[in-house]
């Protein structure tokens, strides 16, 4: 017999899948924690499973749980956002869009299309989070983060990305470095020298670290950061070489450091692409999705 599974259970059942506690989830709905337990065993009871796992203070989705909850969040963030669509429907367009992303994405390339798009749409509000590669698809999967800007590379299952920036990589060093005076610099090249660990816990942190492993295994790793542009300050104050994609060099970049282009010249080095990233399957709002086409007009993804 299929089970019967009410709206409300279904409801309280995300809440706590997304705050992951009772407490958080009650502030949320305007109920008790009581009544939270009560509903979520009541759900189970009609399932024949167990949804979380508590015995760590934290309620964490169980298998069961995961299962569950890809196929209700749809739903409901969907009945919560029926006023926001009701009026895009009647041709208002406004609302909340979470948009996580990295430093030099936000700084260099973001600020026309935000420009333009809030001429067009005034009334919807722009969230801007400023995270690590890592953290972006992390807030993607979550759904703290509506889409993200990231790079396309390795991308899990649960996620979808369209490429719509790809960048040439870099070397960077300081100024009167020896490979400064060195044509068709490769991997192997750098490998031989101090290096300063860009995009820690990103996929090019960790394909850089690999390749120049390969040359060198016993690299010579100075200092490690997430951003970009914290690479950029300790390479010109001389603690050790790195490779950044050409989105982050700005204008006067060349006359701080030594800036020699690796896609060009080691195959290995390939090139950044960056694009819009969304959980698959996921709801977006009106205002979402406008976003997510104005920026990416060629996404295919449902949304």
């Amino acid at each position: 017999m299929v089970p019967y599974l009410p709206y409300s259970r279904l409801k309280v059942f995300y809440y706590v899948a997304r705050h992951g506690n009772y407490s958080q989830a009650a502030d949320a709905l305007f109920i008790t924690k009581g009544a939270i337990s009560q509903q979520l065993k009541d759900l189970e009871s009609r399932l024949e499973c167990i949804l979380f796992d508590k015995s760590g203070g934290k309620s964490v989705l169980t298998p069961n749980g995961e299962n569950l909850y890809n196929l209700v969040a749809p739903i409901v963030e969907r009945c919560e956002s029926l006023g926001l669509e009701f009026k895009h429907q009647s041709g208002k367009l406004t609302g909340k869009i979470k948009i996580a992303s990295f430093t030099g994405m936000l700084l260099y390339v973001l600020p026309d299309y935000v420009k333009k798009f809030k001429e067009l749409y005034p009334e919807c509000e722009i969230i801007l989070f400023n995270v690590s590669g890592k953290e972006i698809r992390s807030m993607v999967l979550s759904g703290e983060a509506d889409f993200g800007i990231g790079s396309l590379y390795y991308l899990p299952y649960e996620i979808l990305g369209k490429a719509q920036w790809t960048y040439d990589r870099y070397l960077i060093a300081p100024l009167g470095h020896k490979l400064s005076k060195k044509k068709n610099i490769t991997f192997q090249h750098m490998a031989q020298y101090p290096i300063i660990m860009p995009d820690i816990g990103g996929v090019g942190g960790e394909y850089l670290k690999k390749s120049l492993k390969e040359y060198n295994p016993n690299l010579n790793i100075t200092m490690e950061a997430v951003s970009w542009e914290v690479v950029m300050k300790y390479v010109e104050l001389g603690y050790g070489i790195s490779m950044v994609p050409e989105i982050i060099l700005q204008p006067d970049s060349r006359k701080r450091l030594c800036v020699k282009n690796l896609s060009e010249s080691d195959p290995k080095a390939m090139r950044s692409k960056y694009g819009i990233i969304v959980k698959r399957g996921k709801y977006h709002t009106p205002a979402a999705r406008k976003m997510i086409k104005f920026l990416s007009p060629e996404f295919k993804e449902e949304i």
